[in-house]
């Protein structure tokens, strides 16, 4: 994977981390919850990794998408969001941002949508609105 959400492309991930929001198709569950949900019968979760500053959407345990992220301070940048191509049109990128921002919001910090989709999404879905540093 390489290019934004809107776009997309192929990448490796890492399996292990810790998962601190979890969502079920285009719904938000609260950011800590560990309940899967699922896409098309696929387990999908969102994780935080902070080795790697990302977070990741997987499907039954492989990662499909990822939303890296910068901390300064208290504020969260999103430069770059990506989705396996493949898996186009399911709604995985806003599952993943949502869940992202969610666990944002939770942690009570800020974010800089640097990343166009992440901005767009925000634009989209006014409860993330008060999110925007200023």
């Amino acid at each position: 994977m390489g290019t934004e959400a809107t776009t997309g492309e192929t990448a490796t991930g890492e399996e292990t981390a810790s998962a601190t929001a979890s969502t079920t198709a285009r719904r938000h569950l609260p950011a800590g919850s560990t309940e899967p949900g699922e896409v098309d019968g696929e387990a999908v979760a969102v994780r935080r990794r902070d080795d790697s500053s990302r977070y990741e959407i997987t499907l039954d345990g492989q990662v499909v998408g990822f939303a890296d992220y910068v901390e300064e301070g208290d504020v969260v940048v999103f430069p770059h969001t990506v989705v396996d191509p493949a898996r186009r049109g399911e709604g995985l990128a806003a599952i993943l941002v949502g869940g992202a921002l969610d666990d944002v919001r939770a942690t009570g910090r800020r974010v800089v949508p640097a990343c166009s989709y992440v901005r767009q999404f925000i634009d989209s879905h006014p409860a993330y609105q008060d999110l925007l540093e200023a």
